[in-house]
């Protein structure tokens, strides 16, 4: 595994992507390092679209073990859209 964020990881400049989702909820584990990558990619030269979407007060992965919620919803909502 490599840390994009670790001095003398590669240039995020050269991402092979055009676009970034970053998703975080308030009580996920690795809201931190999400919002340290967001920030990463923000600061670096890369010439993509970079976003955060925040899915409020839930745990990481709650779409996927609680769908039926209107957070949940909102969530996969955004996730297809990003995808289309």
């Amino acid at each position: 595994m490599v840390n994009p964020c670790a001095p003398g990881a590669p240039s995020l400049a050269t991402l092979g992507c055009s676009k970034i989702l970053v998703t975080i909820t308030d009580k996920d584990e690795f809201k931190d390092r999400d919002i340290l990558y967001y920030e990463s990619v923000k600061r670096s030269e890369w010439q993509g679209q970079v976003e955060l979407f925040e899915g409020g007060d839930e745990a990481h992965g709650f779409q996927i073990f609680k769908p039926e919620t209107d957070r949940a919803k909102h969530m996969i909502k955004r996730l297809a859209s990003f995808l289309v």
